[in-house]
C-alpha cells in the first residue's frame, strides 16, 4: 500500500511537470501530505522527506517565471577499444556508438579468423542506431597477435563469446544484447544463444551456415553450372572428374572450391576490391598487421576444419529460445541461400523473420549496408529496446 501511494504522488508530479504548472504540483503535494500525516508513525518521516525532495525538485527546475522546464541529457557517444580477459586470455574488442542508450549488437565474425574490428569506417553506418561491438576471436586479429598459440576450438570460442556477452550486459547496463553471426560466426553465435538464451534479445544470422553436407553439394552444383554456362571446358572437366564431392574430404573440397573466384557475385568481388583499397589507405594496416592477420586466418582455418566438416545445425540446433532473424544475400554461394533457407525453415523459435537481399552475395552486411541497417531498424531494434 505504501508503495502504491508513493507511485501515485510521483505520477501526479510528472503530470504537473509536463503541464508546466508549479501551483498545481504544490497543491497536490499538500493534499498528499495531509493523507500521510494521518497514517501511523511508521514510515512517516521517509514519506515527508520524499515530498520535500519533490518540492525541491520543482523549485530547482523552475525558471524565473515559475514555469517548470524540462532538460534532456545529451547523447553519450562511445568510442572504445581495448583488450579484455575472456577465457583466461586477453582478447581485443571495440565498442562504438553514437548514443549509449542504443541496443548493443555483438558481431561474431566468420572466416574462421576474419576479424572485423579494424574496419571501423565500414561499420560506422550502424553506430547511429546500435552500439556495435566487434570482437577479435581467439585465433584472429589482434587477439591472435597477443595469443598466437591459443587454438580457437569452437566450444572454447563459444564460451568466450558468452563471457563477453555477460561483460557487455554489466558494463553497458543492459539486461540483454543482440548477437549477429556471419558465416562461420553464425555457427558460433547459434551455439552461444543455445547455451545462454537469457543473455540475448535476439539472434541475427547472415551468410548463415546450416548443413555442411548440403552446403558442399550446393556449392559444387553451382560451380559446375557456372563453368558449363561459361564454356569453361577445363573447369568442367576437372569438376566432372570428381563426380560427387565427398563432404568429409577437406583436401578434395579445397581443391575444387578454389575455382570459385571467376563466378562469385559482382558485389562480393567489389567488396574484396574495397578491402584492398582500405588496406592501402588506412595507416593501421601495416605490413606487420597484415602478416599477423593472415597468419591468424591460416591458424584458425587449420584448427577448425574438423568442426566445419561436422556442422549439421538442422539436427543439432533446430530450436532457439530467442527470436531468429535471417538477413541473407539472395546470391550467396559461400553459404548457399538454399541451404540457409532449409535451416531457417526447420528452426522453431518464438519469432522468426526472413529478409532476402537482392543482388547481394555472402557479404550483405557490408556490401548492402543501407538495406541491412533498414531491416535491423525495422524488425530487430524495436524488440531489443523493449527488453534492454
Amino acid at each position: 500500500m505504501h508503495c502504491e501511494l508513493r507511485y501515485e504522488i510521483y505520477t501526479s508530479a510528472r503530470g504537473s511537470w509536463r503541464n508546466g504548472s508549479t501551483d498545481q504540483l504544490r497543491k497536490e503535494l499538500r493534499e498528499r501530505r495531509e493523507v500521510l500525516v494521518s497514517m501511523s508513525s511508521f514510515g512517516i518521516a521517509t514519506k515527508l522527506i520524499f515530498i520535500v525532495v519533490l518540492t525541491n525538485i520543482a523549485a530547482v527546475n523552475s525558471d524565473a517565471g515559475g514555469n517548470l522546464r524540462t532538460e534532456r541529457t545529451p547523447p553519450k557517444e562511445i568510442q572504445e577499444e581495448r583488450f579484455v580477459s575472456l577465457g583466461g586470455i586477453d582478447q581485443w574488442i571495440t565498442i562504438r556508438s553514437a548514443n549509449s542508450v542504443n541496443p548493443v549488437l555483438l558481431i561474431v565474425h566468420g572466416g574462421p579468423g576474419d576479424a572485423q574490428s579494424s574496419l571501423r569506417s565500414v561499420y560506422a553506418i550502424y553506430e547511429k542506431d546500435f552500439t556495435i561491438v566487434q570482437w577479435d576471436q581467439r585465433g584472429a586479429g589482434r587477439t591472435f597477435g597477443r595469443n598466437p598459440s591459443s587454438p580457437p576450438k569452437p566450444e572454447r570460442v563459444e564460451l568466450d563469446g558468452i563471457e563477453l556477452a555477460q561483460y557487455l550486459c554489466n558494463y553497458l547496463a543492459k539486461k540483454k544484447i543482440l548477437v549477429l553471426g556471419h558465416s562461420w560466426g553464425s555457427h558460433l553465435a547459434i551455439e552461444m544463444v543455445q547455451k545462454r538464451p537469457d543473455l540475448f534479445a535476439a539472434y541475427i544470422g547472415t551468410g548463415q551456415v546450416g548443413s555442411w553436407r548440403l552446403n558442399v553439394r550446393a556449392q559444387f552444383n553451382f560451380l559446375l553450372a557456372k563453368a558449363r554456362a561459361a564454356n569453361d571446358h577445363k573447369r568442367v572437366q576437372q569438376l566432372e572428374a570428381i563426380g560427387a564431392p565427398d563432404p568429409n574430404d577437406a583436401t578434395q573440397y579445397f581443391s575444387w572450391w578454389s575455382m570459385r573466384n571467376p563466378y562469385m557475385p559482382a558485389d562480393d568481388a567489389k567488396w574484396f576490391q574495397e578491402l584492398r583499397e582500405i588496406a592501402k589507405s588506412d595507416p593501421q594496416f601495416t605490413d606487420e598487421f597484415l602478416k599477423t592477420f593472415g597468419e591468424g586466418m591460416k591458424y584458425s582455418g587449420q584448427t577448425t576444419v574438423g568442426a566445419m566438416l561436422a556442422t549439421e545445425l538442422p539436427t543439432t540446433a533446430n530450436r532457439l529460445e530467442v527470436p531468429f532473424f535471417l538477413i541473407q544475400g539472395k546470391d550467396d554461394m559461400v553459404t548457399p541461400t538454399s541451404v540457409a533457407l532449409q535451416y531457417f525453415n526447420v528452426v522453431k523459435a518464438p519469432k522468426k523473420k526472413l529478409i532476402l537481399t537482392d543482388h547481394a552475395g555472402h557479404f550483405a552486411l557490408v556490401t548492402h549496408r543501407e538495406e541491412f541497417l533498414m531491416a535491423l531498424v525495422k524488425y530487430v531494434r524495436p524488440l531489443a529496446k523493449r527488453v534492454q
